[in-house]
């Protein structure tokens, strides 16, 4: 970005130290989730959307990593599982915020 007068250059650095993790059904490949993440906008705070292909972790064969500025202990639950209803509108799949699986597997304990 160029400075006014002074013609001086000033370098933007978006620091992005947070991410949250939304896991999508097996029945969905990573193709499908590609494809229906394309289609969403990212939430605010969130700079990249990054789709894995995993084992079977809670029954889930993809995940989706949100990461951006945002805060995380704050607004990361909510940007998870808001991504995620829209991922499984999105799909016709089940979709949760890796958060929630957690605690649900958690609570079997």
């Amino acid at each position: 970005m160029q400075g006014g007068a002074t013609g001086q250059t000033v370098a933007m650095m978006v620091i992005m130290n947070a991410f949250v993790s939304v896991y999508v059904d097996w029945a969905a490949t990573e193709h499908d989730v590609r494809a229906a993440i394309a289609t969403l906008p990212k939430p605010v705070g969130v700079s990249l959307v990054a789709v894995a292909a995993t084992s079977d972790t809670f029954g889930c064969r993809t995940a989706v990593d949100l990461i951006g500025s945002f805060d995380e202990a704050r607004q990361g639950r909510h940007i998870a599982r808001h991504y995620a209803t829209q991922l499984s509108a999105a799909l016709g799949l089940p979709a949760f915020a890796l958060s929630d699986l957690i605690l649900a597997d958690n609570s079997e304990w």
